[in-house]
């Protein structure tokens, strides 16, 4: 029996889903994600990215549960889940078409506090796209990895670049070569803080 590409597409996010629930430890902290799509991202490459994202945090030993906010943005309905972030175990992500005041080379923002505390973040989608021709890399995982990226940066708070890693603060090949292989993920330490940060926040 073939396949068209839409079943194709539906069977792989089931199978997806699935190994997620039952590889995800039930002990393992969860964090949500009120993530709204401005940029109008097509459905198919930000399912994608999502699960690209929630696959770099859950090797870090936290899940991921998104909530689509974009559309009850744009109905003019007001869902409850979507109104207050409360950080830092719910959050808010926005992919944005593009920044007025960054380069390029700059993904994304998040925005904390001198104390280094935030539950908002921005990704800057015309960058990815720029990235994605420029290296070859497929879109949905380049934007799967800079969601994770601002996101790393709300739960690590203040100086959270690192060396090397997702917290990376410039990518090019050798990062992006990462990216296509699936090993540009949190560094030890960087799960270390998760932990330390989330053990305070129930499920």
């Amino acid at each position: 029996m073939r396949l068209s590409h839409s079943k194709w597409f539906a069977l792989a996010f089931t199978l997806a889903i699935r190994g997620l629930c039952q590889e995800t430890p039930a002990d393992m902290p969860q964090v949500t994600i009120n993530l709204y799509n401005d940029a109008r991202v097509p459905e198919p490459v930000l399912t994608e990215a999502r699960l690209e994202a929630a696959n770099i945090f859950r090797r870090a030993e936290v899940q991921i549960m998104w909530i689509d906010c974009s559309s009850s943005h744009t109905l003019g309905t007001s869902d409850p889940a979507c109104d207050n972030p409360r950080g830092p175990s719910h959050l808010a992500l926005r992919i944005v078409p593009w920044s007025f005041k960054s380069s390029d080379s700059v993904f994304g923002v998040a925005f904390l506090s001198p104390e280094g505390e935030g539950t908002y973040g921005n990704v800057f989608y015309d960058s990815v796209e720029k990235l994605h021709a420029e290296w070859r890399t497929g879109i949905a995982s380049v934007l799967g990895h800079v969601m994770a990226h601002e996101i790393g940066h709300l739960l690590l708070g203040t100086n959270a670049h690192s060396r090397t890693g997702i917290m990376c603060s410039n990518w090019h090949g050798k990062e992006l070569k990462s990216i296509s292989m699936g090993t540009m993920i949190f560094t030890p330490p960087q799960v270390e803080s998760f932990k330390a940060r989330l053990s305070t926040f129930s499920r």
